[in-house]
């Protein structure tokens, strides 16, 4: 990926990160982060910056924007117990707290704090002191403020800290941050922790060294992070008295990639020593951004966060959740104090972890440390202990155990679905006593827990699979095997993101209907059987697995399941018996004809494995359907990189040239994917393909080539306009199949190293009379019990006939059908071109008698006026 130069002032999209300028709907961290682009960036911490603060400013930059009081009173409305609040008015019980923080504006302790914070000289961290006492001054006194239905304070205790410089170390699988808020918000567990005394140390003590440098702060210790840049070295305190009148209306920063912030800087920029290196610089806003992502990746499940950006005298409040960002107005806390002390006041009295967006189910272990609700002894790395989770399913309950440590799946993004796979211990199956003659006893000791947050647009995971297996029932039972089994699955509708976006009324308009839509994600968790990666096999078995998953693949495609996300996270296999089953996961992102509004515009797909047709800015802005041919491409790129990645039954870190695939920017993985036809031959050249897999390249390398005619040829007939007839999924998978088959029964390949049994490879699914597909496939071919056991169970690499007789007229047929339709089309543009040609020379002979007769008259002319004159 290419490196964007740090702007010095202002900027927009086009200067802060080029790549996205012509994908305003299509990218940001998430797109990023799935296709492996934040590898090996935080060995050093510039280096993360440059790349992955693009990605993060793409999030923000597509953030809502609402007014402050409006902000608050949805966060009342929030804090309010649920039977209250559709009875309480929040804008109300907001003016309520307006006039009860009135009092504490004339505090003279808060006034002489807050005086020191506008006349402190020095940089930008000589302001923290004086901003955290403020602050926690501010705390001291609305603790004992009474507001209808709010309470008179929280058992969580918070207080602001101090905590530049110390970093604050993140985990995303293999990839390691470092992050340095300014101030945070923690509770007093927290401080009691890192300030020592045990429980003994009161509040009012703690708060004495809040304005000190700490240590050992970790992310789970942060309720809020607070960014200030400093750009004035003195500020003035209003003079006049504070009313519930807002004074200065202050809009909201529409411009996230602003180096410097909103007001003109009087305070010089440090220059860096001699032996220093320059700092490399971040936008402020992506820089809270920064913070919202670790928080919101810091456990298995996050609801939301909340951080502020303060500038001088001028603080903007943020929301992050996983559907987006949004932003507040900004209010000026020295002339509009009371709602600033109003926003304290607020999130003094969130009496719950889950308003401070912590998972009481999903990160109960935290939760029981800001409540103190853990021994002294207990409190070290609390985010990494394990607790039990229990998920409703029918007829009973599964109980599983869940380690933190065991994530095996976990990308770094602030925008969208934020999955997090971890392998559950000892988990059982119990039967319900209410309902005990269902039997409920089947163990799950190696169970995948699955939590993330779809579209709830969206058909559920759990739907889509049901609705699979039951087109497998149909089809073939066989293709149960390649399909994952889930054993419960749950969504926590509670913690869906719409609910803020509707008290807001931040709504989305819909693309073709223009109606107002409010668009939501909901936290699910599904437990489901542990697989294994696809890489772990030998290249015959994956192989094998590959096309067993091709196959599966292609028979949910025609059943109307249409998967639409193929990549190498997807694809898995399941040990039964002495045989590998490949089995194709993850269809929170799939379709089902009937059982939602699917048109095929919608942009999956993980960037490297995406077929190149779909790598182009129409897709992203939703002009392209995606079609069978399509995923069938993702498939066949997934070959190369297998090539080239997997060794010795272990997936090696991806190398050049299919390293630069791993980016969210569709333009350059095209174009690397491109590049990819032409290096193909050098590969061999310089002995980069591993042994075992030598036997296996010449097709993987043909099918390469197969792409890039195809692709080309499109281009092609698009350029002269010529109309494409599109063929069917059943004609785009059996000529694969046929071209498999011709391929493996050339040199260098041999009866004795044919990839596939002929049988496996025409064994074709069917789906029963009545189904709807565009082109049914009569005839069955040999059982898949069979072609397996004779694949597998013997491990020879050929022998046997080609497969049924019905099948293999169906194939021939089917191929004949195909090549038919393809003469068809070369003859229709070859008359067309030659209609064309015949056109053209008329024109030009036409053209050319015009030309001749003007010629000729003004020849007579010129002749009629000379003997005129004579």
């Amino acid at each position: 990926m290419s490196i964007p130069q740090t702007p010095t002032r202002k900027t927009d999209p086009t200067n802060l990160a080029p790549e996205l300028k012509n994908t305003p709907l299509g990218h940001g961290s998430s797109t990023h982060a799935s296709s492996d682009g934040f590898h090996d960036l935080y060995i050093f911490e510039p280096l993360s910056q440059r790349t992955v603060h693009p990605w993060l400013f793409a999030d923000i930059s597509k953030h809502r924007q609402t007014t402050f009081d409006r902000m608050m009173a949805w966060m009342l409305h929030f804090s309010l117990p649920t039977e209250l609040r559709d009875s309480v008015d929040p804008y109300r019980l907001f003016e309520q707290c307006l006039n009860k923080v009135l009092p504490i504006c004339n505090d003279q302790d808060l006034l002489n704090h807050l005086q020191s914070y506008c006349e402190v000289e020095g940089g930008e961290t000589a302001r923290y002191a004086p901003f955290t006492n403020a602050c926690n001054r501010a705390l001291s006194l609305l603790e004992d403020v009474d507001v209808p239905y709010l309470g008179k304070g929280s058992p969580f205790k918070i207080l602001f800290q101090r905590n530049d410089p110390n970093m604050l170390d993140g985990v995303h699988g293999s990839l390691k941050s470092k992050r340095k808020p300014d101030i945070v918000i923690t509770s007093l567990a927290c401080a009691r922790r890192i300030w020592g005394g045990g429980r003994n140390i009161q509040w009012k003590t703690a708060i004495s060294h809040c304005h000190e440098k700490p240590v050992d702060l970790q992310w789970h210790d942060v309720l809020c992070s607070w960014e200030f840049k400093r750009t004035k070295k003195v500020i003035s305190l209003p003079s006049r008295k504070c009313g519930t009148k807002l004074c200065r209306n202050i809009s909201c920063v529409n411009d996230v990639g602003t180096m410097d912030p909103p007001t003109k800087p009087d305070v010089p920029s440090p220059h860096p020593k001699p032996d220093q290196a320059p700092r490399t610089e971040e936008p402020p806003l992506v820089q809270l951004a920064s913070y919202a992502a670790e928080t919101l990746c810091r456990a298995p499940a996050v609801n939301h966060c909340m951080n502020v950006l303060v500038v001088d005298d001028v603080a903007w409040l943020w929301w992050y959740d996983r559907q987006g960002a949004i932003q507040c107005t900004g209010i000026n806390f020295l002339d509009d104090l009371p709602r600033f002390l109003v926003l304290l006041l607020v999130l003094q009295k969130f009496s719950t972890m889950d308003l401070w967006g912590f998972n009481p189910e999903l990160d109960p272990v935290v939760v029981q440390y800001h409540s103190e609700q853990l021994p002294l002894n207990q409190m070290e790395n609390v985010s990494q202990e394990p607790f039990d989770l229990e998920i409703p399913v029918e007829g009973g309950k599964i109980k599983i155990n869940l380690d933190p440590k065991e994530n095996k799946y976990s990308r770094h993004t602030l925008v969208g679905r934020g999955t997090r796979v971890f392998q559950g211990s000892e988990g059982i199956l119990f039967r319900d006593p209410a309902n005990p003659e269902v039997l409920m006893n089947e163990k799950a000791r190696h169970a995948a827990i699955k939590i993330y947050w779809p579209d709830s647009s969206r058909p559920s995971e759990q739907t889509v699979v049901q609705k699979a297996r039951e087109a497998a029932e149909k089809i073939d039972p066989g293709l149960l095997d390649n399909l994952p089994k889930i054993y419960g699955a749950c969504t926590l509708s509670k913690y869906e993101t719409g609910r803020i976006r509707k008290f807001l009324d931040l709504w989305d308009l819909d693309s073709e209907t223009k109606e107002r839509v409010y668009r939501s994600r909901t936290l699910n968790i599904i437990i489901s059987e542990w697989l294994e990666p696809l890489w772990k096999l030998p290249p015959y078995n994956f192989m094998l697995a590959w096309y067993d998953i091709v196959r599966c693949h292609f028979a949910m495609w025609i059943a109307g399941v249409k998967h639409c996300d193929p990549s190498e996270g997807n694809m898995l296999y399941r040990e039964k018996g002495n045989m590998n089953h490949g089995v194709l996961n993850d269809w929170d992102l799939s379709s089902v004809d009937g059982l939602n509004d699917h048109k095929g515009l919608e942009r999956t797909g993980t960037v490297p494995f995406m077929a190149l047709d779909l790598l182009n800015r129409k897709f992203w802005l939703g002009h392209i359907r995606r079609e069978y041919r399509h995923d069938l491409e993702s498939f066949i790129w997934m070959l190369p990189w297998a090539v080239l990645c997997y060794e010795d039954c272990q997936r090696k870190d991806p190398k050049d040239p299919i390293r630069s695939w791993q980016t969210g920017n569709y333009r350059q993985c095209r174009e690397k994917k491109t590049d990819f036809f032409a290096c193909m031959t050098g590969l061999e050249e310089d002995r980069r393909i591993p042994s075992q897999w030598m036997a296996f390249w010449p097709l993987v390398r043909n099918l390469m080539y197969r792409i890039h005619r195809d692709f080309q040829r499109r281009i092609q007939l698009e350029g002269n306009r010529f109309l494409q007839e599109e063929k069917t999924p059943v004609q785009e998978y059996v000529e694969l199949l046929h071209y498999i088959h011709d391929f493996i029964r050339e040199p260098p390949f041999g009866p004795l190293n044919i990839p596939f049994p002929d049988d496996y490879l025409t064994n074709i699914p069917q789906l029963p009379n009545g189904a709807d597909t565009e082109t049914p496939v009569r005839g069955r071919g040999r059982g898949r019990g069979r072609a397996r056991g004779r694949g597998r169970a013997q491990a020879q690499f050929g022998g046997g006939d080609r497969g049924a007789g019905s099948t293999e007229a169906n194939l021939d047929s089917e191929h004949s059908t195909s090549e038919s339709r393809r003469s068809a089309r070369i003859k229709a543009d070859e008359e067309k071109k030659r209609q064309e040609a015949e056109e053209k020379k008329r024109r030009e002979a036409e053209e050319e008698r015009k030309r001749r007769e003007t010629e000729e008259r003004k020849r007579q002319a010129a002749e009629t006026k000379k003997r005129g004159k004579k």
